[in-house]
């Protein structure tokens, strides 16, 4: 059975990778056709690059540099515009923020002196993935906005239109707006339909689908027919992909990882067959494809799988096949080697290996500590384009504010040569009305010195209050001493405490340890009882160690927290739910603690959801303000 598995797993995989390569040389065949325009070469080349971006980056930026010089050549600057705005994306999809901005503002500039709205649009929708990466999100919104605004006017560019909508749904989905992401999901899936293109109507269905999945686990999660609607969605998509296998891209793996992902948490016991057929061909296109990120998410869902069904062989066989890869990469996301090292650390666990866990630990806590420099390094970068992008913005409307100002003063001109004129008149006139201003002078004079007294009065008792509110300030600055002098006095107390409990702990695992020797010296004379009393004690041990770790390291600074939040949940709450809820009173985000603890957003947003029912929150009242105020 493993082996015709393994047969149908590599002829899935050859004919994706035939695939990919009979869709590179037929866009080589077509780029060196001479019957084709400049014009047509330019957008070709662009769409071509951006499909090859995450198979094949070498030839993906051949395409898009020979795009830049083409349109370079060409003189045109609505296709310089179109290249630069490409290679722009281009660079975003492997992370080189910096060349991404630079790329995207080249485009723009060129887009301006263009003064075509069509250059805009693809200028704008460039512009917009970059302050995505740099995490600009009102600015993204708009300028996404504005550039699918042409594009659906003027019925072109069904391909962007779908995508800038599903990423809007997708953005709103993150932040918890559920009424827009509905309406630019339906809207893309409107607009997919329209264009009538197989691809686009496949991309339509996925967001669809991820709508469907979302709306179940917030709003409706006793309604199965959604799920099943979602299936049908996601199923509909992969035939449409499979009938054009030209098209080979990371929208085809993503809708099989969707499909693969709906069967492992939902359909796990009526479908196990159909959910171990998807996670193979979500691993097959992903290797074909060469996606590191989404290859992480299927050997995390096959892991996930085989553990289901504790199926140790199977999760060691995955684990190894995720570290082959890894080991044959240049250059290795440091949070790969954190699902990888999570993983092995699950593994142990399942397997009772506390030395093996301990040595993954170790490994993980060292990858943790390599993304953090990284993350520390990308805000570094963001930050500094930021600044960049802001004085360059600064720059543009210095640069419009002297056009502007050349136009006034030309103005000025005239005006000040119609006033000489009218002043030469004027002159003989204005001797009465000199003498007037005179004295309406000293009476203003006069009006300004009492004005003066006044003010000098003023100025006096704002001293006076200014002194008064300064010994107050002294007071209460003693009274906020005291009180941290008290909460020092408490926190010793506390950890005197903890110390005592830590003591006692330790002394009661010792007493189990020797419990369970003694039971492992008399074995062979009632092994069966005394293995189950054996197994029983090691659980304990590693239950209460574990525990301790996540309570003393939390209760240092927040001592009644987890009793607090438990109480409110009348004990329902596990021990992961406690460690979910100690993220966000330190104040992380939903991606944030997606990425910390190496798991989906969207799974985090159902462990939030599922936290929010055991509190017996309702549903306006906001988790995130509930647990930082207790």
């Amino acid at each position: 059975m493993i082996n015709q598995r393994l047969a149908v797993f590599i002829f899935l995989f050859c004919v994706l990778v035939l695939n990919a390569q009979k869709a590179k040389n037929a866009s080589i065949s077509l780029l060196n056709d001479k019957t084709i325009s400049i014009d047509q070469k330019i957008d070709m080349l662009c769409e071509e690059s951006l499909k090859l971006g995450i198979c094949d980056s070498i030839l993906a930026f051949k395409y898009a540099n020979s795009a830049v010089e083409l349109a370079e050549k060409s003189n045109s600057k609505i296709k310089q515009t179109i290249a630069f705005s490409s290679l722009s994306m281009l660079y975003g999809n492997y992370g080189e923020t910096r060349k991404q901005s630079f790329f995207a503002d080249k485009s723009l500039e060129i887009a301006i002196q263009a003064k075509s709205k069509e250059a805009m649009a693809y200028a704008n929708f460039g512009l917009a993935q970059k302050f995505a990466a740099i995490e600009e999100n009102e600015r993204y919104i708009t300028l996404i906005l504005k550039s699918l605004e042409y594009f659906e006017k003027t019925k072109t560019r069904y391909d962007k239109l779908v995508n800038g909508y599903e990423n809007l749904g997708a953005y709103f989905g993150d932040v918890n707006n559920n009424i827009l992401r509905k309406k630019y999901v339906e809207k893309a899936l409107a607009l997919a339909y329209e264009s009538k293109n197989s691809i686009n109507i496949a991309n339509g269905l996925t967001s669809w689908g991820l709508y469907l999945e979302n709306y179940y686990a917030k709003e409706d999660p006793k309604n199965l027919k959604i799920l099943d609607s979602t299936e049908n969605c996601y199923l509909k998509a992969i035939q449409l992909f499979e009938k054009n296998k030209k098209q080979l891209n990371y929208s085809y793996a993503r809708t099989c990882l969707n499909l693969s992902s709906l069967y492992v948490y939902h359909f796990y016991e009526t479908k196990n067959a159909k959910t171990l057929q998807y996670l193979n061909k979500a691993e097959s296109v992903c290797l074909a494809i060469n996606s590191p990120l989404q290859l992480m998410i299927v050997y995390g869902q096959k892991t996930q799988y085989y553990t289901n069904l504790k199926d140790i062989p199977n999760i060691e066989l995955t684990l190894n096949k995720l570290k082959t890869y890894l080991d044959k990469q240049k250059q290795v996301d440091s949070r790969y080697k954190l699902l990888l090292y999570k993983n092995y650390m699950d593994l142990a666990t399942l397997k009772n290996d506390f030395i093996s866990y301990r040595k993954y630990f170790a490994l993980y806590e060292l990858a943790n500590l390599e993304m953090i420099n990284q993350d520390n390094r990308t805000r570094e970068v963001n930050a500094t384009i930021k600044f960049e992008t802001d004085q360059k913005d600064t720059e543009i409307k210095a640069l419009s504010a002297n056009l502007e100002n050349k136009k006034q003063i030309n103005y000025l001109y005239l005006l000040l040569i119609s006033l000489a004129a009218l002043a030469l008149i004027l002159m003989f006139s204005t001797y009465n009305f000199r003498q007037k201003t005179f004295l309406k002078a000293n009476l203003l004079l006069q009006k300004q010195n009492d004005e003066a007294k006044l003010l000098a009065k003023l100025k006096e008792e704002e001293a006076m209050n200014a002194m008064l509110q300064s010994e107050l300030s002294d007071r209460e600055l003693q009274i906020v001493l005291q009180e941290k002098i008290l909460t020092e006095q408490q926190k010793t107390k506390l950890q005197q405490e903890l110390m005592t409990n830590n003591l006692q702990l330790d002394r009661k695992n010792e007493v189990l340890k020797d419990i369970q020797e003694k039971l492992l010296a008399i074995q062979s004379e009632k092994s069966a009882d005394i293995k189950l009393l054996s197994k029983t004690i090691d659980k304990s041990l590693e239950t209460d160690e574990e525990f301790e770790l996540l309570k003393t390291s939390f209760e240092n600074t927040n001592p009644i927290f987890f009793e607090t939040i438990q109480n409110k949940a009348s004990g329902k709450l596990s021990k992961l739910d406690f460690k979910y809820c100690a993220y966000i009173k330190l104040g992380m985000s939903t991606k944030e603690i997606a990425n910390h603890m190496h798991i989906e957003a969207q799974s985090m947003r159902m462990a939030r959801y599922r936290i929010k029912l055991k509190l017996q929150l309702d549903k306006e009242q906001d988790l995130d303000r509930y647990i930082r105020e207790v």
